[in-house]
Formats: structure tokens, sequence, C-alpha cells
């Protein structure tokens, strides 16, 4: 089927990149350490670790990839936007690329900006581990989207995140859209994906064994040449590489800006792919594993604020009905740009003016049943 155009790929990397840029030309603070290997492989001083991300499907989030690189207080006002929704857990980029500039040496100014703001607002973080520097992806593949030359340097980098941020993370994503070109170049490879898995998920268990690892949110893509590969096709690839060990719950972005996700029409509809996939997990014996939907939204500039507030509210009610549904995360909280008529800019619940468009009551109704009580959703619980 034609589908929709689905945010993620130049929304995502713009950021990265806008981000990445930025530092390098004011400076992303930390101090005259920042880039000094051993200064910033220590975790840091735990007062209380975060708690685990509730795993049922009444949980629901927010992705937020715009926080990354907030100026200012940004970030913390963004998050106590989300927070007095009632939202409990937020999926934050963690990219290589913005933290080792370098081999072995490490700046985590920048995302500690955004993992230590949730951490003191009592948010559960799922980080997404991807977007590789220049030098670690394979020769003639570009940065941010090119896959690694090498696992094992991916399995490090993990592992040192996961030293790093020790009690202030509770899940890991390991990479986003890997069947797709765009975040995975040149081309989809489970294979060379579950190569990554097998480097990243002992090294997550060996520093936080409480920590849940999620293979990387698949998109909800059919076939086309080298560019893309259907979900469920990527999922039993993934599972012949021999993935089934590595993770700990499985992601999917079910976008389809026409089509709301409760209905099946078309057999490559997000719910008939959904099925697909949890029918390959159960014939590979992964029962008790649940699939995380880590990005889902809808275009206000596609079909209107009020239709959006449909989109979001269909999902969300069909979601909580799977048996083996997980948390799902709303992508995202603020459009870019409320006039644009590009789809990736009008994602947001909130207006770019602040403001709160139909959507963010369809948002708050199924949180608070399930997530921080009212009259505490604007202050931290620490």
């Amino acid at each position: 089927m034609t589908r929709a155009r689905r945010p993620g790929p130049l929304r995502t990397l713009t950021v990265i990149a806008a981000a990445l840029a930025g530092c390098l030309v004011s400076g992303c603070g930390g101090g005259s350490n920042a880039m000094h290997p051993a200064a910033n492989l220590r975790a840091y001083d735990l007062t209380e670790p975060a708690p685990p991300i509730d795993q049922r499907p009444t949980t629901v989030g927010v992705a937020d990839s715009d926080l990354l690189g907030l100026p200012g207080d940004g970030v913390e006002k963004s998050l106590g936007m989300m927070r007095s929704l009632g939202v409990t857990t937020v999926r934050l980029l963690v990219p290589w690329a913005a933290i080792e500039h370098t081999p072995d040496a490490y700046d985590w100014s920048m995302v500690d900006k955004t993992v230590e703001a949730a951490y003191s607002q009592g948010f559960s973080v799922l980080a997404t581990l991807n977007s590789p520097p220049q030098w670690a992806v394979a020769p003639g593949q570009p940065a941010l989207a090119g896959r690694p030359a090498s696992p094992a340097a991916f399995g490090r980098f993990v592992g040192r995140v996961a030293e790093h941020f020790r009690g202030k993370v509770s899940a890991y994503e390991i990479w986003n859209e890997p069947n797709g070109v765009a975040f995975y170049a040149p081309a989809p490879d489970p294979a060379g994906y579950t190569a990554l898995l097998k480097a990243a998920y002992p090294e997550i268990k060996a520093v936080d064994p409480t920590a849940v690892v999620v293979t990387g949110g698949l998109g909800a893509v059919v076939d086309y040449g080298g560019v893309a590969m259907d979900p469920v096709k990527f999922v039993t690839g993934m599972y012949a590489a021999g993935a089934k060990e590595f993770f700990d719950a499985l992601a999917y972005h079910p976008y389809q800006y026409t089509m709301k996700f409760s209905e099946s029409w078309h057999p490559d509809a997000p719910l008939n792919q959904l099925a697909g996939i949890r029918q390959v997990m159960l014939l590979n014996g992964d029962v008790d594993k649940r699939v995380w939907a880590t990005e889902y939204g809808e275009p206000s500039s596609v079909v209107g604020e009020a239709a959006q507030a449909g989109f979001l509210d269909d999902m969300l009610n069909k979601w909580r009905n799977l048996p083996y549904a997980g948390p799902v995360y709303v992508y995202t909280a603020r459009d870019r740009n409320s006039r644009s008529t590009a789809a990736e800019d009008t994602l947001g619940i909130y207006r770019s003016d602040g403001t709160a468009k139909p959507a963010e009551g369809i948002v708050s109704s199924h949180v608070r049943p399930h997530g921080l009580p009212i009259e505490k959703a604007s202050s931290a619980p620490r």
C-alpha cells in the first residue's frame, strides 16, 4: 500500500545534527574534563534509583526527540508540560555521535542535560541508543544513519552509557527503525542489526541487570527494494540470526497517517503487521515478551487537530486491550511549527506556542488513571 510519510528519518536526524552543530559552536558545558575519557566513565552519585517502567499497556509515555540540545531551561519546561499530564516515563535520544566524538573520548554534557532533568522530575527514562559518529560507521556510509563498522565498538559504547546512567535510565532501546535505510544504511539487514543486539545486551546487563533492553522500534513500512523491509520479515530474520536471548521486549512504531490504528482492512495495516510480529515471536517461544510502541503520533497538519485527537484516542484504546502489548510512547510533546503544512512539524499534543491541542486532553485522560495523581502532577516526587 502507499503509506503516508511518517516521522523519524528527517526529523530525528535533523534534531541530532542541529544539536551537535550547536554544541561544537558554543560548547555544551561540563567543564574542561568533558572530553577526558577517565573523568566521565563514572555513574551519577545515586540517591534513589529511577523507578522501573510499568510494562502494562496502560502505561502512556511521551517520546520527545526535540529535547536534545534545547537551550536554557527549555528541557525542564518541556518535561514540566509532560509532568502536568501525569506522564511518568519519557523516551529520550542518547546518540552515539553526541557522546563519543572520537574513539574512547566521552563528552556526556549534552545527554546529561536531558537525562538528569528527567530523573530529577521523577520520570522513568527509556534511552534510545543510535546515531553513530563518522569514525564508527562502515566505510562510505553517512554519520548518524550508517551501520556501525564494528558491533564490538558499539557494544563498548553501550556499556559506557549503562555505567554512566546506572540508576537514572530504566530501559534501553537499541537503535531506531533499523528496518529502514534512513537509520540503517546502506540497507536494512536483520542479521547485521542482531549483531548490534548481541554486542549491547550483555554490556547493559553486566552493569545494570534490572534494566530492560528493547529492540529498536521497527517502522510500519512495506518491502521497498533495499530501502525498507517489512517489520514481520525483519523480525523473522532477527530470530534466524539468534536474537532471541538478546532482548527483553520488542518495539514497533505503528504510524499510519490516513488509517486509524484499530482499522485493519488493508493487509499491510499496522495492526495486521503487529499481529504478524506477534506470531513470529510465538513461533520462536517468546510468549512472555511484550511489544512496546516506542513511537506513535498523528500530525494535525494532515487530518486537523480534532481528528488528531481521535487518532490518538483510537490507538490508546485499542493498544491497552492487546494482551501482549507493553507501554506506548506518544510522539511528541510539542509542534516544531504549528503553522507548517509539513507532517513532521505538527505531531505535538501542544502547539509550538505551548497551548494545548485537543490531543492533550485525550492523552491526559489515558494517563491519569494509571500515571501520576493529578494533584502531584506539577511537582517532582523527589
